[in-house]
């Protein structure tokens, strides 16, 4: 994917602890949009792992993410609430429109327009196995988007299963193993009875991925 919108604003302004929590990010795995990519920018759903108030990732060798990690050194979580964005993301090059730029530590740095939230964090101690780069993260900017936080949802399950589903929708393009098909059938049916029609479309795209 190449080419970015010029827009590019000013973070609001934080104290210099910022605070994770209060932009989405708490102890346990976070399920965010990374952005990578200063120049070409990329959007994948990621874990943020946060053990002990410090957060981390594992990024799998092969990823548009982790060769932009590995070559820049930077990412920033972004929080989303719409369940078609996470699948678009997973399987898909987002347009070049649904990014915006930000300034974050003298750096010009790709966010997504639809997130409520989001946080610059600076790639640390990072470790490169044959398998994936663990690196340490550190915030470097963050802010809101008063536009986007003006309707949160509740916690509903139909979301969750959304991003259930499509965990298991990437292991089975890895492994070809049927038993991730019968767990994306089961939260299926928890996202048809419990989300609305952005669940839907979501697992209407994840079928047609999967091709079944």
């Amino acid at each position: 994917m190449t080419g970015l919108s010029s827009d590019c604003r000013e973070s609001e302004k934080f104290s210099p602890e910022i605070s994770l929590s209060s932009l989405g990010i708490r102890e346990g795995i976070s399920e965010v949009i990374v952005t990578t990519g200063f120049e070409s920018p990329n959007a994948a759903p990621i874990g943020i792992i946060t053990k002990g108030g410090k957060p981390f990732v594992r990024l799998f060798k092969g990823s548009h993410t982790w060769a932009n990690v590995f070559k820049e050194r930077y990412l920033a979580s972004n929080v989303v609430y719409d369940p078609l964005l996470f699948v678009r993301s997973t399987f898909f090059d987002l347009e070049p429109s649904e990014f915006e730029y930000v300034t974050a530590g003298g750096l010009k740095f790709p966010i997504l327009k639809e997130a409520a939230a989001w946080i610059v964090f600076e790639c640390v101690n990072v470790k490169n196995t044959e398998q994936a780069l663990v690196a340490d993260l550190v915030p470097v900017d963050a802010g809101f988007n008063e536009e986007n936080l003006k309707d949160l949802p509740v916690p509903n399950r139909g979301f969750n299963a959304v991003l259930e589903a499509t965990v298991h929708a990437t292991r089975y393009q890895l492994s070809g193993d049927e038993k991730y098909l019968e767990w994306i059938r089961h939260y299926e049916a928890l996202a048809f009875k419990c989300g609305g029609d952005g669940e839907k479309k979501a697992m209407k795209l994840l079928y047609e991925v999967l091709g079944i």
